[in-house]
């Protein structure tokens, strides 16, 4: 729900808050005095606030916010809720609309006559101008740009409406036979490397390599899959192009189905669009099909200029390696840019990712099923979404689930990342994967692995702080690593590059932050629950919670990842483990990789108290056993029944955000 004030953009609340059917009601009354004006966001939930009967006040009536009309935001309802709603004349500047029926000789300034393409609408568009796309089918429309002096340009779907741009391009006819098989002529689309990635020499790819070819090809709503050799073409669903003769081949029974369409025919850039404009505004719209190369960047690329940009309730679907890039041009970086409400699905290869980027937010965001035809590995990189050397970024109330690689992937010194009311489901790779980085809040959220993924996977990186998540399955559902470039120096810029770094592991642009120092450091653990691991890694046996101790040349200490107050550097917290719930039968609470292990937690509680770790109290709150937590993860009604004995949330304004300070409860509150 978005609402705004006029003015102050403060609320000032008189009336009740009402809890009915799961759905928190907020009444705001029409008091003589003081006076509140509300004016909805554009394209934001309208339909959330309606008008009602309040007999306490002045003039008998309120202002509702919620009921069954209005979709929460939360991990249960991310992604794209299409069409949006709003009122047309809410919009900004001049308003220009589009539509298939449309004319690009028209100047799109009414409804009645619009132009025909998003491109020539764009270039009628000053800044601050909003453009309406009106619902349908949009093909041919690609490689479109924003310039920088477009600044505040607002694209969005009629009311009511959704239009699709689409960037294959439909098949019908032309088929000739050749045994079981039929072909067409085709364009191949370019094979490139990207992304620090040689794609063409086999880079990231697994199988037979064919994830290096952009191609792409769907009957109906299935897409089909691309395989190397003609004489793989031996059943339906598969495709195959001959480069050399410019054709694409695919079973004979296929080719006679209707509904084929195959990748745009162009040999050159098959992106949607390159923004360079800050404050620009895309919402309501679905991008699907655009079988963009390597070098394309995206689906959409947003520069360093393209600060405080915003996706809402966009869709972007069935495309070729990645959906979004936020990229950097030198120290400009993109700042302050939100992708809200939006799905992100079947991709070939990766989802959303920024490098270089400031205060960048994904609230309600469903990213599902990348890597959709396991062409990829998930080294050296992947990810539903994957990050580089951010800072800022929160990732709210979003679901990251069924990838074929990891989920999240902060690589290569993040800092002050926010991870928050979000679940991680049933990806091959790592759930989330906090790498040489520093400044991790995972609160509230659920994260499910199963085999040998691994749930949390915190690899060289301090100021962890884990609160009320629920991580359960996988192996090592929580894994605190050494990492082999965990050793003094190497994330220093100043210094000479470790032997087992990368050039691109350091923020070399941002200040240098003395505790983005590679070593793994655990600050705050409180009332997580952490369960069921069912696969071995690194400590010998299944067990919750794994800690690396020795990676190649590196090392550290319990005592340094659970540490004492300004221990390395001044101003740390001194570490704080408690009310922690471990269920894993009569198996492990606890290993590391050098031997030590426990299988009860007042041992483990005990060896923590002690000499050298020495902290007091530790897991003094903390559970243990499969009575207090289901198969699923999820907390028993026993354990529900202790929530008063969890530990309090404490008072700490970045904490606060999203529980509030004295909140008692185990794990998450959300369900897988």
């Amino acid at each position: 729900m978005m609402f705004k004030l006029t003015k102050r953009r403060a609320l000032i609340f008189a009336g009740a808050f009402a809890i009915m059917a799961g759905t928190v009601q907020l009444f705001l009354s029409f008091a003589a005095s003081p006076t509140a004006n509300i004016e909805l966001e554009a394209a934001s939930l309208e339909q959330c606030a309606t008008m009602v009967t309040d007999s306490g006040a002045s003039d008998g009536k309120a202002i509702q916010f919620g009921g069954a009309s209005c979709t929460t935001t939360d991990s249960q309802t991310a992604g794209a809720s299409l069409p949006i709603t709003y009122s047309l004349s809410s919009l900004p500047g001049t308003v220009r609309y589009v539509a298939s029926n449309g004319s690009d000789s028209n100047t799109g300034t009414s409804a009645s006559s619009p132009v025909a393409t998003l491109s020539r609408a764009i270039s009628l568009s000053a800044a601050g101008d909003s453009i309406v796309v009106r619902g349908g089918v949009y093909r041919n429309q690609s490689n479109m740009t924003i310039s920088d002096t477009k600044r505040g340009l607002r694209i969005v779907a009629y009311p009511g409406e959704t239009p699709i741009f689409n960037g294959a391009q439909p098949v019908s006819g032309g088929w000739t036979t050749e045994g079981s098989l039929a072909y067409i002529a085709y364009t191949p689309r370019p094979v490139t490397d990207a992304h620090g990635i040689s794609f063409s020499t086999g880079g990231n790819l697994t199988g037979d390599g064919v994830g290096k070819y952009p191609d792409q090809a769907w009957i109906g709503a299935t897409q089909l899959q691309q395989v190397s050799a003609k004489a793989s073409v031996d059943r339906e669903g598969r495709f195959w192009v001959d480069s050399a003769n410019k054709r694409l081949y695919m079973r004979s029974s296929d080719a006679a189905k209707p509904g084929i369409e195959v990748s745009g025919n162009t040999s050159g850039r098959l992106r949607f669009m390159n923004i360079a404009a800050a404050d620009t505004v895309i919402e309501g719209i679905v991008m699907t099909r655009y079988s963009v190369t390597a070098d394309d960047y995206g689906v959409i690329l947003y520069n360093g200029t393209a600060d405080n940009s915003i996706l809402r309730n966009v869709e972007i679907s069935n495309y070729a390696f990645v959906g979004v890039v936020y990229a950097n041009a030198g120290s400009n970086f993109n700042t302050g840019s939100l992708i809200q409400k939006s799905t992100v699905t079947n991709s070939a290869w990766m989802g959303i990712n920024p490098s270089y980027t400031d205060n960048l937010t994904l609230d309600s965001v469903k990213i599902t099923d990348m890597n959709y035809f396991s062409e990829f590995t998930t080294s050296p990189q992947s990810g539903a979404f994957k990050t580089s050397r951010t800072k800022g970024t929160k990732v709210l109330n979003s679901l990251i689930a069924n990838n074929k690689s990891h989920g999240i992937w902060f690589d290569q010194s993040n800092s002050q990342v926010v991870v928050a009311n979000t679940k991680i489901l049933d990806n091959t790779g790592t759930g989330l994967f906090f790498e040489i980085s520093d400044g991790l809040l995972l609160i509230n959220s659920f994260i499910r692995a199963s085999g040998s993924g691994q749930p949390v996977k915190l690899a060289g990186s301090s100021g962890i702080k884990l609160v009320n998540n629920t991580v359960v399955g996988g192996a090592n559902p929580i894994g605190i690593y050494t990492d082999s470039r965990s050793k003094p120096g190497c994330a220093d810029p100043s210094k000479p590059l470790c032997d087992s770094g990368y050039g691109s592991d350091r923020d070399t642009i941002r200040p240098y932050v003395q505790t983005m120092d590679w070593m793994p450091r655990v600050d705050l653990m409180i009332n997580n629950i952490v369960a069921y691991p069912n696969s071995t890694l690194y400590c010998g046996a299944p067990t919750p919670v794994c800690v690396l101790l020795t990676n190649s040349a590196a090392s550290t200490s319990l005592s340094a990842i659970f540490h004492q107050a300004n221990s390395p550097h001044s101003g740390l917290p001194k570490t704080v483990v408690n009310g922690n719930v471990y269920a894993n039968g009569s198996g492990r609470v606890f290993s590391t990789n050098t031997g030590v292990s426990h299988t009860t937690l007042s041992s483990y509680a005990a060896a923590m108290s002690a000499s050298p770790v020495s902290l007091a109290g530790f897991e003094s709150a903390g559970l243990q056993g499969n009575n207090y937590v289901n198969s699923d993860g999820t907390p028993t009604a026993e354990l529900t029944g202790r929530n008063s004995s969890a530990v309090a949330i404490p008072t700490d304004s970045a904490i606060n955000q999203y529980m509030s300070a004295g909140t008692k409860r185990y794990g998450s509150s959300l369900k897988p």
